[in-house]
This record gives structure tokens, sequence and C-alpha cells, in this order.
């Protein structure tokens, strides 16, 4: 899990730099604007999931 963490933040990292190169009109903001939503929708997904607890299991006799 650890790893995935660090994939969404290196991902989220690069939209960022890619939305700046079109910022800069070097790559069309039409690509870059959903790359940069995408990324920080993930990203935000997956470190704000709930992670529930499913209780112990019942003893047996």
């Amino acid at each position: 899990m650890k790893g995935i963490g660090i994939l969404l933040i290196a991902w989220v990292i690069f939209a960022l730099c890619f939305n700046i190169l079109g910022m800069l009109h070097l790559v069309s903001m039409v690509i870059t604007l959903p790359v940069l939503f995408l990324s920080l929708f993930v990203a935000v997904y997956f470190f704000t999931r709930k992670r529930t607890y499913k209780g112990m299991k019942k003893p047996t006799r």
C-alpha cells in the first residue's frame, strides 16, 4: 500500500509540472487540466477512503 501512495504523489507532482507546461502554452490546456484533475481526484480518494474495522470473529466453543 505504501508503494501505491508514493506513486500517486509522484503522479500528482508530474501532473502539476505538466500543467505548468500547459500554462506556458507548450502543451494544450485541454490535455493538462483533465490529467491534473484525475490525478488529484484519485489521490484524494485513495488517501481519504474509509478503512472500516470488521470486528473480531466470534470465538468458537
